[in-house]
């Protein structure tokens, strides 16, 4: 009797533990559907992956010198150098001084995208160095800037 009881424990454990792995199996099967995002950001992202890759041009620019209170922008360009669409989630900037703006629907493979940082010098003196992370369904990358304030 105590025999049967194991024996349906055990199957019990493996149908549960059988169960599991093909939850996480059709998770690792997701990709991105555009229509699952919306073009302001605000849908649904998929969770990283080593199948989305972010590759930028240039991941860090300098402003050189600037006057006090100018506020400057500069434009980073990416391609999407994996394998499926790649989302940005979210672009944080260092500090409040930088505002950025970036592309918003998913960016194919191959394809290019961009992210546009503006900074206002007005509370900064002398050298300046800003990062800005950026997260989606790949690995966070950061970029930056830096500057002279005069």
């Amino acid at each position: 009797m105590i025999v049967k009881k194991i024996i349906i424990l055990f199957i019990g454990c493996l149908l549960t533990l059988s169960s599991c792995n093909k939850a996480k199996s059709k998770s690792e099967e997701s990709t991105v559907n555009p229509s699952e995002t919306s073009s302001d950001g605000a849908g649904q992202v998929p969770g990283i992956t080593d199948e989305s890759e972010i590759t930028f041009d240039a991941d860090n620019y300098d402003f050189k010198e600037i006057k006090k209170g100018d506020k400057v922008t500069h434009e980073f360009k990416f391609t999407n150098t994996g394998k499926k669409p790649l989302v940005i989630s979210e672009v944080r900037p260092s500090c409040g001084c930088t505002t950025p703006e970036y592309t918003k629907e998913p960016v194919f493979p191959g394809k290019k995208g961009f992210i546009t940082v503006t900074f206002d010098s007005s509370n900064f003196d002398g050298a300046v160095l800003k990062t800005i992370a950026v997260s989606g369904n790949f690995k966070t990358k950061v970029i930056q800037f830096q500057a002279k304030i005069k």
